[in-house]
């Protein structure tokens, strides 16, 4: 996209066809694995109820998002934030709350796979969903309002960080086959450092 300069339909086509590659793999391997066996003492809820609880904390994070995104950037506006801070903070914690909320519950509750699978699952949505289906509906050229030594910023700063992130994040993971505290202590400085050099742009 960054060679063309802008995202073309057929990259939104791509998009799409990775994501639904990633949940046939995932189907699979759910039937493939073995069925989880609940504790004799934890009560089940009925389904109906169960999925009347699910679409009403849903509309519940969605309005509260919703409202968190439209005050927090009249708020930013006002006091002379740039767009891509308002983007990086307000808007991205707006849009990220039901991750976070749902993370911290199921790590509270013992249910690490789901905090995990959540924040994956979530960032997966947003890269080959979200991105395909906009960028089929309505293709769109890159900004280039930002820059760094002449490049686009994502370029330079944008991507690499994420790259840093994903590496943090799943290396460390991988090889011990556990997330400890210092990960998200690093995650949280590099996010206030990306922040803070996002005002001196």
């Amino acid at each position: 996209a960054y060679g063309f300069g802008e995202f073309t339909r057929p990259m939104g086509f791509i998009m799409l066809a990775m994501f639904v590659a990633y949940m046939v793999a995932n189907v699979r391997q759910m039937k493939n694995a073995p069925a989880e066996e609940h504790a004799e003492e934890e009560e089940l809820i009925p389904l109906s109820k169960t999925l009347i609880l699910l679409v009403a904390g849903a509309a519940v994070i969605a309005v509260g998002a919703n409202l968190l995104v439209d005050n927090g950037t009249l708020i930013a506006q006002a006091l002379g934030v740039p767009e891509s801070v308002i983007a990086l903070t307000f808007v991205a914690l707006g849009t990220s709350l039901p991750e976070l909320v749902t993370a911290i519950t199921s790590l509270i509750k013992g249910h690490s796979d789901l905090s995990v699978g959540n924040v994956v699952g979530a960032n997966v949505f947003n890269l080959v969903l979200v991105s395909g289906v906009s960028v089929t509906l309505a293709p769109f050229t890159i900004p280039q309002s930002s820059t760094l030594f002449g490049v686009n910023s994502s370029l330079v700063l944008d991507l690499p960080v994420m790259l840093a992130v994903m590496l943090i994040m799943t290396v460390p993971a991988l090889v011990k086959g556990k997330m400890n505290r210092a990960q998200g202590i690093i995650l949280l400085a590099i996010y206030a450092a990306f922040c803070a050099i996002q005002f001196t742009m």
